[in-house]
């Protein structure tokens, strides 16, 4: 190895040493290398021009891949502030939102929507407990594919009132074929107010339940 060289890998070592403590190198400190790197070459043997576009192609793709990275922090910063707005936008409104809890409050009971994949001979939904027992299974018969409406009772099996509290909704299909069918869920629940859970806006509503805002389907028209 020659004494250039050596003196060359030193004062780059050494302008790596200056920038600051980093886990990894920046456009800048690149930069800063680059240019110390020719400061302290050999003039009568100077860097081998392949080599320099090389360094020099290096820095460009650097450069770019940090302006899409600026460029992707601030498009996701702009996504999460519209997010906020169109989530303040749902308060006071009753939506309908991807899930299966269903809530009861003394006669009132949120809406449950369910979406069948293809035509089923029997449907059968379950109302479960907080403990996950069945206190109630209502038969809805045969229903066609496509979104179906239920509206719980708020009754349990034996035609008592259920107690005050949030329920899990379970659907049981039976085709034609013997089989069962995809079913989608969504209920229903007027929004009282969000917030910002580790970056994802989530709704609460009157009835004390929680609705992930990329879960909700559309805002629900109420008729009076």
């Amino acid at each position: 190895m020659s004494v250039d060289t050596i003196t060359s890998s030193t004062a780059a070592s050494q302008a790596l040493a200056s920038t600051t403590d980093k886990s990894k190198l920046g456009k800048n400190d690149f930069l800063a290398l680059l240019i110390k790197q020719m400061q302290v070459q050999d003039p009568l043997n100077p860097m081998d021009d392949k080599e320099f576009v090389a360094q020099l192609a290096q820095f460009s793709s650097l450069e770019q891949l940090t302006n899409i990275n600026t460029g992707i922090d601030k498009l996701n910063a702009a996504t999460t502030q519209q997010q906020m707005f169109s989530a303040v936008g749902f308060i006071g409104k009753q939506v309908k939102a991807a899930g299966n809890t269903l809530a009861k409050t003394d006669d009132t009971v949120s809406s449950l929507y369910y979406t069948l994949g293809s035509a089923a001979t029997k449907v059968s939904i379950n109302i479960m407990d907080s403990n996950g027992n069945i206190i109630r299974t209502v038969d809805q018969g045969a229903k066609a594919a496509g979104e179906q409406a239920f509206q719980w009772d708020g009754k349990d099996s034996e035609g008592n009132a259920a107690a005050n509290g949030l329920y899990t909704v379970g659907i049981t299909t039976q085709t034609a074929s013997g089989g069962s069918t995809l079913v989608k869920t969504a209920v229903t629940g007027i929004v009282s107010s969000i917030a910002n859970n580790n970056g994802t806006y989530v709704l609460t509503t009157q009835d004390g339940r929680s609705l992930s805002f990329s879960d909700v389907l559309g805002v629900v028209d109420v008729k009076s």
